[in-house]
Formats: C-alpha cells, structure tokens, sequence
C-alpha cells in the first residue's frame, strides 16, 4: 500500500495494487480517500502515478 499526502505532508488516504496474477499479467486497484480530502483530485492522481507504476515497472498488462 502506498500513502497518499497533500502538499503539506499530511494523510489523505491510501493506494494499492490487489490480485497481482504475474501469470495473465493481471491486477486490481484499491484506492481510499478520507472523507475530509474527497473531490480535490487526490484520489485520480494517485490513481495515474499507480497505473503507470503498474504498467511500465512491473510490466502488467490488464486491471
């Protein structure tokens, strides 16, 4: 799991990959925002910066 902070350095939630099949090259998302941070965009950024990781370092292929 991967920590989400704003600008400041403060919690605002969690990212990570689920159900990592290296075989079919398959994986799922998880994504947790407190409430307090909701609709700022947090979530979505997080989001772009973990599919990249996902897909160009590990190599997965499929969510």
């Amino acid at each position: 799991m991967f920590t989400i902070e704003n600008l400041n350095g403060e919690y605002v939630g969690g990212v990570n990959l689920n159900s990592i099949d290296e075989k079919n090259c398959t994986f799922s998302i998880g994504v947790q925002v407190d409430r307090d941070h909701r609709g700022k965009g947090y979530g979505t950024r997080a989001i772009n910066i973990l599919l990249k990781y996902a897909f160009l370092e590990l190599r997965l292929k499929q969510v």
